[in-house]
């Protein structure tokens, strides 16, 4: 085995346990965004028009996603080619810009917030269409907003902008 093929393996398991490590702290967080879900008082409960069910339905699906994803992690066999030598950088990205999201919505507010994570989010997985990315974050940001503060009177944070 030359030295060449042993750094290989070492990169690949390295990636892989990566891979790992990051989809165990998704579903911490998806946890723990799930219980938080069951101190939003409501109600109706879990129903459809209640403020509970929209939480419920995406965190839960993180929680799937994050517990998919680490079977993947756990499954990918040690003598995979190298996928890429940023494999491990998007899922630990996305994880550190979730963490922020969770600290800075409240006091920059959903708008302002949310609308830095979808930007931020893009960057990281690749988009390089920066102006594009700016209209699609504060449309969807806003959207959702209206959409949750309107339609489904949820209250969403203000923070800097008062809303």
């Amino acid at each position: 085995m030359s030295t060449t093929t042993k750094a290989s393996d070492v990169e690949v398991e390295a990636s892989r346990l990566v891979r790992i490590i990051a989809a165990l702290v998704l579903i911490v967080l998806s946890a723990t965004f799930l219980v938080g879900v069951f101190d939003i008082r409501s109600p109706k409960g879990l129903d459809p028009a209640g403020p509970r069910f929209f939480p419920l339905l995406v965190t839960g699906a993180w929680l799937v996603l994050s517990v998919a994803y680490l079977f993947e992690g756990l499954r990918a066999s040690k003598d995979a080619p190298k996928e890429s030598d940023r494999s491990w950088f998007e899922p630990v990205a996305v994880s550190v810009l979730l963490i922020l999201y969770a600290v800075l919505v409240v006091p920059l507010g959903y708008l302002i917030a949310t609308a830095l994570l979808f930007f931020a989010a893009a960057r990281v997985l690749g988009s390089r269409q920066v102006v594009r990315d700016v209209i699609v974050s504060v449309v969807l940001a806003v959207v959702v907003y209206v959409a949750f503060t309107q339609f489904l009177d949820i209250s969403l944070p203000g923070g800097v902008l008062g809303l």
